[in-house]
């Protein structure tokens, strides 16, 4: 699988590494840990191998089809004041 050598924001090293996958569904929001990615070192920019992808898009299908079952928790929501 390529990975990027070279961020495409900054120009910085790209590192493997781990990241987590948030959206929001009718259902709640769905987060999905855990997810290689290549993350710049200078900008912290994270980019998705197709793999990646592929799995995430796999799996939000899943949980909203009921065919998996997901781990709920409680999330508190803050606003900021501005």
């Amino acid at each position: 699988m390529p990975r990027l050598k070279k961020c495409p924001d900054c120009g910085g090293k790209m590192e493997p590494g781990k990241t987590e996958f948030l959206t929001e569904s009718e259902h709640g929001l769905i987060a999905i840990e855990n997810i290689d990615a290549d993350i710049c070192v200078i900008c912290g920019s994270e980019y998705l191998p197709a793999e990646s992808d592929n799995y995430i898009e796999m799996t939000v299908e899943k949980i909203l089809a009921k065919k998996i079952t997901a781990h709920r928790e409680e999330v508190f929501r803050i606003a900021s004041e501005a």
